[in-house]
């Protein structure tokens, strides 16, 4: 099965968010059950940008937010390239969210354009979609 995550999921695997120990049960059942996790390009630099926050909030060293950036880069989450059509929709998506950026609706377009549940650490997105009826998306810590 093909599941989409975003870099808050990811993020909580490394730091510790109120949501971390439920991300890492659904990673490592995903893992365990030979999912294919994906998200696009974008997970990687908003993820980078999230460690180097923690740096500099004090809550990680310099030295282990290069560590931290390795281990989760092996998890083999498949980064999908941008594309046109990818652009396009999430144009379409956070308009139907209502939001001022598209960098979230990034993920809800890949996870539509791949028939796949898309997992986030963000609990007001995926109530935001709920509202919307999208019933796809859902929240880790939602269990």
């Amino acid at each position: 099965m093909r599941i989409v995550v975003d870099a808050n999921l990811l993020a909580a695997l490394i730091l510790p968010l109120p949501y971390s120990e439920p991300a890492r049960r659904k990673m490592t059942a995903w893992k365990n059950s030979g999912d294919e996790i994906f998200a696009p390009v974008l997970w990687e630099y908003e993820l980078t940008s999230a460690l180097r926050k923690a740096v500099s909030n004090g809550f990680l060293i310099a030295g282990e937010s290069a560590d931290i950036l390795r281990q989760i880069l092996i998890l083999n989450v498949q980064s999908v390239a941008p594309s046109e059509a990818l652009h396009l929709s999430s144009l379409k998506w956070a308009e139907r969210l209502k939001q001022s950026k598209a960098y979230d609706a990034q993920y809800m377009a890949l996870a539509r354009d791949y028939k796949a549940p898309f997992w986030t650490g963000d609990h007001r997105l995926a109530n935001s979609a709920h509202q919307l009826g999208y019933s796809w998306v859902h929240w880790v810590g939602e269990e």
